[in-house]
């Protein structure tokens, strides 16, 4: 499978677009001030893939004027995100990382509704979903939407049985389950009642020796549940 591209004539419907030079375009809303550059065809390759399985902790602000993301967790995650907008779209407005390093954001509207429009990122009002171009891009892209996710909502337990992903929104936790699916993963979706206000929740659950074998090969990178994964591993081998 290929990757999917994104023609300067998908662009044209939302975007004025100007060739810079070569492959190389400015991108930018009408009548806007801020631009973005990138080459097109527009590639939705492991980085973009990356950059969307990180926003469920980020907001696309409702007005399409700012993004926000946020990660208490792993602070790494906020100089990641800032390093992608600044190489996959090197954008004219300044990307600010607040005091502490635990927010970063943008205020660059063409930015904003490029997520929306173009990499079909839902808004801070919309309820939370896995992109539509996801599902129909090559393996190692699905692998990088799903690191990315898994390591900011998904944990494995202590007794190395079971990898958890707890989100607040049904239809992506059955996204998530789908998209598990296409890379012979099966996870189990479970309702409960949890967090500060008592609500519902969904809980993706992988089980089994073969399953979490196969989440090896998406893995996580944050230190401990890396290392519960290894062991988990270790031991189905």
């Amino acid at each position: 499978m290929e990757y999917l591209k994104i023609s300067k004539e998908n662009l044209e419907e939302y975007f004025n677009v100007s060739n810079i030079k070569d492959k190389e375009f400015k991108v930018r809303i009408p009548y806007g001030v801020n631009s973005i550059k990138i080459n097109i065809p527009f590639t939705l390759n492991e980085d973009i893939a990356t950059l969307a399985g990180l926003m469920p902790d980020g907001s696309l602000i409702k007005d399409l004027r700012r993004i926000y993301f946020t990660q208490k967790k792993d602070v790494s995650k906020i100089y990641l995100f800032r390093d992608l907008l600044c190489t996959i779209f090197s954008p004219s407005n300044k990307i600010f990382i607040k005091e502490g390093g635990a927010e970063t954001y943008t205020n660059s509207k063409t930015l904003a509704n490029f997520f929306y429009h173009i990499l079909d990122l839902r808004k801070s009002d919309e309820e939370t979903r896995i992109p539509s171009w996801i599902f129909n891009s090559p393996v190692s892209v699905k692998y990088a939407y799903l690191r990315a996710a898994y390591d900011m909502e998904a944990y494995m337990s202590k007794r190395l049985y079971e990898i958890r992903f707890i989100t607040v929104d049904k239809n992506y936790a059955y996204d998530l389950k789908k998209l598990l699916e296409s890379v012979n993963i099966t996870s189990i979706v479970k309702t409960r009642i949890g967090g500060t206000h008592k609500t519902t929740q969904y809980r993706i659950s992988i089980y089994g020796k073969e399953n979490i074998k196969e989440f090896g090969k998406i893995g996580f990178s944050i230190r401990m549940h890396k290392e519960r994964l290894e062991r988990a591993l270790a031991k189905y081998s």
